[in-house]
């Protein structure tokens, strides 16, 4: 690839190079980083203006040495980045790569150009938010969540990726199907309502459907699975396998109002209701009062802090274990 890119910034690249380009862009959002600094270390230096090929290829070798060097410093960095992220409430990433391609139209070709215009999302630990896309596309994130999005859709797709947790809410457009990707589901769309679930640290990738129709495809199937609506989707990252079931599909997305109300429930409905608010498993030990009906208010508070309040105004105790609570009776 590297032939291809130093014909491209020289100018020299075919039509079909140009192509092999783009689908290298488009198949990896690190592809889009090595190019960028490429290109803009290629602009900084002495090989933008010079001719002679000896010289031009000189030039590629010193600064491709030099991203080699910012690769290694990056990923050292990287843990360092990550930990700021958590501890953000929200942050937004725009990252518009394309600056010196709009005076110097002459030299990159805007088709490959467009693919380093992304948008990114991020939401750290402990916050969620919303974010209207270029279509009028209303997308929810919850906690610990990164969305990528394009400056502008095309006329014929629109494409998301997420990592994390969203909801969507798609502007209908017949001629321009919207995408979510995830490292394993695609769920295709015209415009409907519906939750996508897909955390790293997570056996399963999971979409449930609110209102409309999804077709989600995965990993090494050719024919789509269509959703209806109260229907979730659940695929095992590791074995491939997948379970539809029926659900009440507004629990999935009580994570994205901003509090809680349980009045005069019983205590199964609101740790049912917790467990989706707070994005964790929850598990009961045999003896636990189930029925016994409770009212109280979530709204910022930390899992600890309520399950200490259930326990002051209920006969359980509770223990967490990473990112699974357990409940037992007194």
């Amino acid at each position: 690839m590297n032939d291809i890119i130093l014909k491209y910034l020289q100018g020299n690249a075919s039509e079909k190079e140009k192509e092999l380009l783009l689908v290298w862009l488009r198949a990896d959002e690190e592809n889009k980083k090595t190019f960028s600094e490429i290109r803009d270390q290629w602009l900084e230096s002495d090989a933008a203006p010079v001719s002679d090929p000896e010289l031009v290829k000189r030039a590629f070798k010193r600064f491709t040495t030099g991203i080699e060097a910012k690769e290694r410093a990056r990923r050292q960095r990287r843990l360092s980045y990550y930990m700021k992220v958590a501890a953000s409430v929200a942050i937004l990433l725009v990252c518009s790569l394309g600056g010196y391609f709009t005076g110097q139209n002459q030299l990159f070709d805007s088709s490959i150009e467009e693919q380093l215009i992304m948008n990114r999302v991020i939401m750290g630990k402990g916050s969620k938010g919303s974010v209207t896309l270029p279509d009028g596309t209303t997308a929810w994130l919850n906690a610990n969540s990164m969305l990528i999005y394009p400056e502008q859709f095309s006329d014929n797709k629109r494409s998301v990726k997420l990592e994390g947790e969203g909801y969507f809410e798609v502007v209908r457009n017949e001629k321009a199907p919207f995408f979510v990707e995830t490292d394993g589901m695609i769920v295709n769309v015209l415009g409907t309502h519906f939750n996508v679930k897909n955390y790293e640290n997570k056996e399963t990738i999971e979409t449930t459907l609110l209102s409309g129709e999804v077709e989600v495809f995965l990993s090494g199937m050719s024919k789509g699975i269509i959703l209806k609506p109260n229907q979730r989707i659940s695929c095992n990252r590791q074995s491939g396998t997948y379970n539809l079931a029926e659900v009440d599909a507004s629990d999935y997305i009580i994570w994205i109002g901003d509090k809680l109300v349980c009045t005069n429930e019983k205590l199964s409905t609101i740790l049912h209701r917790m467990k989706h608010w707070y994005n964790m498993e929850i598990e009961c030990k045999k003896g636990v009062s189930l029925d016994h009906r409770l009212s109280l208010t979530i709204r910022k508070e930390s899992p600890e802090e309520i399950l200490k309040l259930l326990t002051l105004i209920s006969p359980i105790r509770y223990t967490i274990e990473g990112d699974k609570i357990i409940i037992s009776p007194k």
